[in-house]
Parts: C-alpha cells; sequence; structure tokens
C-alpha cells in the first residue's frame, strides 16, 4: 500500500480525532458509539449528530459490503477522522479498497409503484441531500470520503 490509510493530506483533520476499524459489518456500533461520543464532548446540536451518524452508516455500510473482495481483505484498512471546524462538523472515512467515488452516482428515480423499485442508490441519494459536505478523492490508493454538516443546521 502507498500511504498509511488516513494520512494528512491537507484536508482539516490532522491532529484530530481518529479510529481504525476492521473490514466488519459488525464495527458499525463501535464506530457510531465514538462519534456519539466526539458529538458529546463537542457539545453538537442533536440534529447535527443525527447528520452525521445517518451519513456515517450508510457510507461504512457501503465500504464494508463492496469495497474489498475475499481476497482482499487481510490488507484492508478503514480509519475514520473526525473534525470541528468554524461552523462545520466533518468526517473523514478513508480505505483502500476498489476505488468508488459515490459523488458521481446519478440521483435514483423514484419508481411509480413498489414493484417497480430497484435496490441500491438510495443511501448516496440520502447522503447527498441531507449533508452540507459530501466529497470525495482517491490519492495514493485510498479513497477519501468527507461528510460535514453546519453546526447552525436547523434539522
Amino acid at each position: 500500500m502507498a500511504d498509511e490509510v488516513g494520512a494528512d493530506s491537507g484536508d482539516g483533520f490532522a491532529g484530530g480525532d481518529s479510529l481504525a476499524l476492521a473490514p466488519e459489518l459488525n464495527e458499525l456500533p463501535r464506530a457510531a458509539g465514538w462519534l456519539e461520543a466526539l458529538a458529546n464532548r463537542d457539545g453538537l446540536p442533536e440534529a447535527v449528530l443525527f447528520k452525521l451518524q445517518l451519513g456515517l452508516e450508510e457510507a461504512l455500510v457501503n465500504v464494508l459490503s463492496y469495497a474489498f473482495p475475499a481476497e482482499g481483505k487481510a490488507r484492508a484498512q478503514i480509519r475514520l477522522d473526525y473534525a470541528r471546524a468554524t461552523g462545520l462538523a466533518r468526517l473523514r472515512i478513508t480505505d483502500n479498497g476498489v476505488p468508488f467515488d459515490p459523488t458521481c452516482k446519478p440521483d435514483v428515480v423514484n419508481a411509480a409503484s413498489i414493484e417497480e423499485a430497484e435496490v441500491g442508490g438510495h443511501g448516496i441519494q440520502l447522503m447527498r441531500h441531507l449533508l452540507d459536505e459530501f466529497s470525495y478523492c482517491h490519492v495514493d490508493g485510498n479513497n477519501r470520503l468527507i461528510l460535514g454538516t453546519r453546526l447552525d443546521t436547523a434539522g
């Protein structure tokens, strides 16, 4: 692997809080608890925590489900970083899995009926519309997804 997953990239996360995760779905509660503890420490409004928790869960489920083929799990690395900037709470999810830019996926077209509805894509659409920041880059063999929401959000 080129760089350590989560190495500073000049995007405002240097020296912040971080959490390394195993590539397993059972890590979701640990990630949620970590974020909730940080939100409590920093006094984030409930609406901000809700948006970040929902975005984190949707993004992590995608990473944990699709980023690492069975033969790649042994070298899998996932790291969460948290930063609170002026007026904004942000998360960065970094992994060394298969490159995937969720910000390029088109919105899902609403089906006329439940029978016509397709599975998939709704979580990305939800993140795009719920969060104030939803950005991606692929740097040094790592996917970096940033999720952010304004601290003055009204819900």
